[in-house]
Order: C-alpha cells, then sequence, then structure tokens
C-alpha cells in the first residue's frame, strides 16, 4: 500500500499536542529533509551539546556520537534517490533519550531492486554475538566489503557492535518502485544495562513512523523539543540557515525572524519540570509550503502572565506599520518596565515588523500554576519573484532555463544563431532582474557544444553580470566540455582568464 499525504493548514493546537508526544518518547530532535556537510555538523553539534548535559559516562557519550555519525553519512551517501513525485524528504534524523539508553533513528528513501540485499545484512548482523561481530567485522575489512555506495555494509557491522544490540528496521512503500528505509539502534546507559526487548524496540520504531507521517502530512522540515539554551540556538539556526531555499530577501527575514523566536525561547520561557529536568523547555519546528515559510514556537510560561501577553500580542496585532514602529521606539526608550525578561515587548513589536504579517497565537492553559504559550509566524515567500526565462534548443540555438524557483540556470546545445546580439540579449536583461534579488547560491551551468564568435562575446557579457554574484559569494559557474573537445575547454579558460571570473572546468566523457 503506497503513502498518501494529506496536506493541510498547520493547526495552532498542533504545537503543544507535537511537543506532548516527542517528550511522551523522550524525542530530543527530529531532523527531516535533504542533508548536506554543513547540516550534519550541525546536527551533530546540536546533539553533541545534549550529550555534554547528560549525566553519562564519557564512553557512552562516545558510543552514541559514533553511531549518529555513521547514521547521518548513510543518509548523506543514498539520499540521491529523489523525485518530485514522491510524498516525503529523502532523509530523516531522530535522537531519543529514555529512562535506560539513547535510540538513534535514521531513514532514506531506497529502490525495491535494492531491499533484499540490505535486509541479508541487517539479518546476518542481527544473528551475531558481540564475538562473531568482531569477528565479521575483520572478515569484511580484510575482504573488502563495500558496497558501491561507500561501505554500508561495514558501516551497519560498526553501528551493531556499538549498540550491544539488534538492531530494529522496515521498509516502508512509498510509491511505485520507491521505499523507505527505517534503521533505529539502541545504545544503552550501562555496558551492563539489559537491551529493551524486540517488542519494545519495535513498538518505539512504530512511534517514529507515525510520527514521520505527522511531519510529512504537515511538511515540517525541522523539529527541535527539548531545553533551548544559547549553543542548541546556534546549532539550530546553523542548520536552518544551510537548508533554506528561496530568495536572498526572503532568507534574510526568515532568518532575522527565527533568531527573534528562538531567543524568546532561551529569555523568556519560565522554568519548567519535565522527566526530572529542569529548565526552558519548548518547541520549535519550521513548516514550508509553496508559497510561505510558517515559524512555530511553544514554551511554559506562568499563568500569571498570560493576560499581559496576550493583550500585547493583540495590541500589536491591531496597530499598522507606523503605529508599530511608534511602539517599537517608545519601548527601545522605556527602560523602567517592571517586568525585565519580557525584553520591553521589543521581540513581539520586532518579529511582527519584519514578518510584514500578523501573529497567530494560542494559549493552552496546563495547570494552577502554567500555561503552554503557542507563536506561529508566517513569512511570504518571493516577494520579488522572477518569472522562468526559456528558449527550447534547436538545431542552431542552445537551450536557455533560468529558473529561480527549482535553482536550475543552465545554457546547453549548439549556440550557432543567426543574430546572437539578438538572441541572447532577453537573456542578458533577465540576469540584470534576477541580480537584483538572487537566490541565496546560484549554480550555473554551460554546456555547450559549439559556440561561434558572436555567441561568445555574448557568453562573455553574461558571465560579467554573473561575476558580481560570486563576489559575493552567491554563485558557483560550471563549464563543462567533452574529454576530446580541448577547444572548448580552451575558450572555457580564455573567457575565465579575460574576465577573471572563477570558473570550474568539469570533463565529461559522452
Amino acid at each position: 500500500m503506497e503513502v498518501e499525504l494529506e496536506k493541510k493548514k498547520p493547526d495552532l493546537k498542533l504545537a503543544y499536542q507535537l511537543f506532548k508526544d516527542t517528550q511522551q518518547d523522550n524525542l530530543e530532535y527530529i531532523y527531516r529533509g535533504k542533508f548536506n556537510t554543513d547540516i550534519t555538523d550541525n546536527i551533530l553539534s546540536l546533539a553533541e551539546e545534549s550529550l555534554r548535559l547528560s549525566e553519562q559516562k564519557l564512553s557512552i557519550k562516545k558510543r552514541v556520537y559514533f553511531v549518529m555519525v555513521e547514521g547521518l553519512q548513510n543518509i548523506t551517501r543514498h539520499q540521491d534517490i529523489t523525485t518530485k513525485d514522491i510524498p516525503v524528504k529523502p532523509g530523516l534524523f531522530v535522537l531519543q533519550r529514555k529512562q535506560n539508553s539513547y535510540f538513534i533513528t535514521t531513514g532514506n528513501l531506497i529502490e525495491k531492486k535494492n531491499i533484499n540485499e540490505l535486509k541479508s545484512q541487517l539479518e546476518k548482523v542481527n544473528s551475531l554475538s558481540k564475538d562473531e561481530l568482531n569477528e565479521y567485522y575483520k572478515l569484511q575489512l580484510i575482504d573488502g566489503g563495500f558496497s558501491g555506495k561507500g561501505g554500508a555494509g561495514l558501516g551497519l557491522i560498526e553501528i551493531a557492535r556499538k549498540s550491544k544490540g539488534s538492531l530494529a528496521y522496515d521498509f516502508r512503500k512509498i510509491k511505485g518502485k520507491f521505499y523507505y528505509f527505517y534503521l533505529l539502534t539502541e545504545i544503552p546507559f550501562s555496558e551492563t544495562e539489559n537491551i529493551e526487548n524486540n517488542k519494545s524496540i519495535n513498538f518505539s520504531l512504530q512511534n517514529i513512523k507515525e510520527l514521520h507521517d505527522i511531519l510529512n502530512i504537515e511538511n515540517i522540515t525541522l523539529n527541535y523539543s527539548g531545553i533551548f539554551n544559547q549553543e542548541n540556538l546556534v546549532n539550530l539556526l546553523g542548520i536552518i540557515e544551510k537548508q533554506m531555499k528561496g530568495t536572498l530577501i526572503t532568507k534574510i527575514k526568515t532568518f532575522n525572524v527565527m533568531v527573534e523566536m528562538l531567543q524568546n525561547l532561551v529569555k523568556h520561557a519560565d522554568h519548567f519540570q519535565l522527566n526530572h529536568v529542569v529548565g526552558n523547555h519548548g518547541i520549535f519546528f519550521i513548516t514550508e509550503n509553496e508559497n510561505e515559510f510558517v515559524l512555530t514556537s511553544g514554551n511554559y510560561i506562568k499563568n500569571e502572565r498570560v493576560n499581559d501577553l496576550a493583550n500585547h500580542l493583540f495590541h500589536v496585532n491591531a496597530i499598522d506599520n507606523n503605529g508599530l514602529n511608534a511602539l517599537y521606539n517608545k519601548n527601545l526608550l522605556n527602560s523602567e518596565r517592571h517586568d525585565k525578561r519580557f525584553g520591553a515587548g521589543l521581540g513581539i513589536i520586532d518579529m511582527r515588523l519584519k514578518s510584514n504579517e500578523k501573529l497567530d497565537y494560542f494559549f493552552e492553559k496546563i495547570d494552577n500554576l502554567y500555561t503552554f504559550f503557542t507563536l506561529r509566524i508566517h513569512i511570504k515567500k518571493n516577494e520579488f519573484k522572477i518569472d522562468r526565462f526559456y528558449i527550447e534548443g534547436k538545431d542552431d540555438r542552445p537551450e536557455i532555463d533560468l529558473n529561480p524557483i527549482e535553482n536550475v540556470f543552465i545554457i546547453k546545445g549548439r549556440s550557432i544563431p543567426e543574430n546572437a546580439y539578438d538572441f541572447y540579449q532577453p537573456v542578458i536583461e533577465w540576469l540584470d532582474n534576477y541580480i537584483k534579488n538572487p537566490n541565496s547560491l546560484t549554480v550555473f551551468e554551460f554546456r555547450f557544444e559549439h559556440l561561434n564568435t558572436h555567441s561568445t562575446q555574448q557568453i562573455m557579457k553574461i558571465l560579467q553580470r554573473l561575476k558580481k554574484l560570486i563576489g559575493d559569494s552567491k554563485a558557483k559557474l560550471k563549464w563543462y566540455y567533452n574529454k576530446d573537445d580541448n577547444d572548448m575547454l580552451e575558450l572555457g579558460t580564455r573567457l575565465k582568464e579575460l574576465i577573471d571570473v572563477d570558473l570550474r572546468f568539469i570533463e565529461e566523457t559522452h
């Protein structure tokens, strides 16, 4: 049965429900989306901070860290299987800390044809004792037991050795030939700790899969649930900054609002005891759709603060931009406010100003002392959207596809038009507009079969414009050439030297 995912608007009550669900299963950190080296490093730093604050032995922390590294590297190696038609993001990483163990769950897309081999590896690993695992690892190392993707077999053996128990796994059909592979690893706090039985571990994995469904339905790309401090704030911002797409203006605006939201959690959430730990417990997650980013935070506040905060939010939503700026200036000058932790209400006003949208909020009373406060902010995408520019390739002209939404910029084929100036002038005009508000990173590809002299002059103009983006570290330029076509390589080299532009050369074998 294939996974069908309903798309809907996020519910304001979702934050508290998601927070309760994650705390019930002791889910500290969840990331769903595309993985790269920068994002992986930030995820590890975030988890490392959580480990640092724990009271476990150094050997246990190292073991947990090792399994996280192996799991994240496995996702990164195998995440290239993705199509627009698949209703899930390519990768998943979940960190849990239960009473006696850490649980690490990873997930990635896999093709049906690869399932039997992977399942065979897992069954083999799970059937071996500790000593047998060590011998099997040495044997695989000597025999070169590596997969084509870079050692997934050895990675599984190493994860099993560190986990001290069986690996729980599942393959779930997504669409057509694509399945989702879940792998859950338990690492006990003590060398002598009993591993949870298979029934309990499989139950934990089932909960993760159900949560994954919620993340997919709500289109939540990142969720952090736990104690918020300055170190976690910095690492969360690092992850979000690396994964965010869209125009530079949208990215800056979203990032600035996130800083205020996370600082609000760090500085203004009231301490609450949860799972025997006192601190700034809360939740932060990002929802993304075609038109906007939706940022949601939730935290505990004392009941005595609810009325003042609700009145402040109502007032901030009711006034226009001129009124907001006047209120911001007034509060900025007012240093006599009694509630110093409230930050003179500047954060709320600032988020309203930066998002240019009314703030959604909700108060869920928990008991006689505390309320759970949810804040949701919408950031519209592509305020200055530039339409895609496309020209179909023909015998005498290249295909040109300049698509900021999909982040595709390519010119490929044969360029020998009758009038190169007239042909390329609309391209240059489009680029002039695009450069005013570019994507956070533009990767521009040139894949020519042939360039006549007049076309070369126009490509020089295009490179000169793209050079401005490179100067601000917002562009990478790639020049492809056939390994037997020295002329195209020489032409690219000449343009690179003439314009003094950072042009990367890539040899193709076909």
